[in-house]
């Protein structure tokens, strides 16, 4: 069973070693942060990551409703009262407005409360994050349409801005490899880039060679996604991106007659973020794109000059 850390709210100190007497006895193990007011609980919120917050009904600076309203819709909340039992007058630490509480000799009966908030919260996060994903995707969908229309109007750089904007970037560029005629080296040439207000441009170098070049093409020849930082750089690797202004970086393939012959970078230079599976699905549907409208670009076309390349 994976640990529970669990953000302590206001809970006074013969009542929190009921809370854990009565964790330990269900079975189980934990960690406990306690702070002493709503503000302290906020501010600890945004330090680390918590799978539970139980605060006291009365708090110092301000009423619970507060707090809930600010982190219950990012965290599962449980609100107890501190009081006694009316019949025993032992220690009570019960859930508010239920029938689940706390003492000596009842130190299991509040567990199917903690049981129930835990689950009730997995499965609303998980229908808002199905519900997210279809709206992206519903989203990218429109998008991928737009770009389509874009890049058969022959305006690459438009379709980038559109990417730009919608994805949250910082910056999006294509290129494409150069290979020599005895097909051993080669290098990378800057076709497009495009970046975020106040963000400057970063690879006007026309020819370059980045670090990591030989693992890049190894998962690049196999139709896969490169994505930065990752557990698999090199020290050399590591350094090269530490060097850079980006946070994040996704790097998408595009396929040619010989294996891959360009790829579309994407950078996040405020973020280390996660690539979604629909940010990478649709990347490399636009990829798909430009190479089809590879093999189509014809003389007069403003693209044709890269676009035959990627063919």
């Amino acid at each position: 069973m994976k640990p529970l850390n669990l953000l302590i709210v206001a809970i006074q100190k013969e009542y929190l070693t009921l809370l854990e007497d009565s964790l330990g006895y269900a079975g189980y193990k934990f960690s406990i942060r306690q702070v002493a007011s709503k503000q302290s609980a906020i501010e600890a919120f945004y330090e680390s990551k918590y799978d539970l917050l139980i605060s006291n009904c009365l708090l110092p600076d301000g009423k619970i409703t507060d707090l809930a309203n600010v982190l219950g819709s990012q965290l599962p909340c449980l609100v107890m009262t501190e009081g006694h039992c009316p019949v025993t007058a032992e220690r009570v630490l019960a859930v508010t407005e239920t029938t689940y509480y706390i003492n000596c000799s009842n130190k299991l009966g509040w567990i199917p409360a903690l049981e129930n908030t835990l689950a009730k919260w997995k499965n609303n996060a998980r229908k808002k994050i199905a519900q997210h994903n279809q709206n992206h995707e519903s989203l990218y969908r429109k998008v991928l349409s737009r770009f389509e229309e874009e890049l058969s109007e022959n305006a690459l750089s438009n379709a980038f801005t559109l990417l730009l904007e919608v994805m949250d970037l910082s910056r999006i560029y294509l290129y494409t490899k150069n290979v020599k005629a005895n097909g051993e080296a080669h290098d990378l040439s800057l076709e497009v880039e495009v970046t975020a207000p106040g963000v400057p441009t970063k690879y006007a170098a026309k020819n370059v060679k980045l670090p990591g070049f030989n693992r890049w093409n190894a998962l690049f020849e196999a139709g896969q996604a490169v994505m930065e930082p990752s557990g698999h750089m090199t020290n050399a690797e590591a350094q090269w991106f530490s060097q850079q202004d980006a946070q994040s970086m996704l790097l998408v393939p595009i396929r040619g007659t010989n294996g891959w012959s360009g790829f579309i970078g994407l950078e996040d230079a405020l973020n280390n973020r996660e690539w979604t599976s629909a940010e990478i699905a649709l990347i490399e549907s636009v990829a798909a794109l430009i190479q089809s409208q590879s093999t189509l670009s014809g003389k007069t076309s403003k693209n044709s000059k890269f676009l035959t390349s990627l063919a």
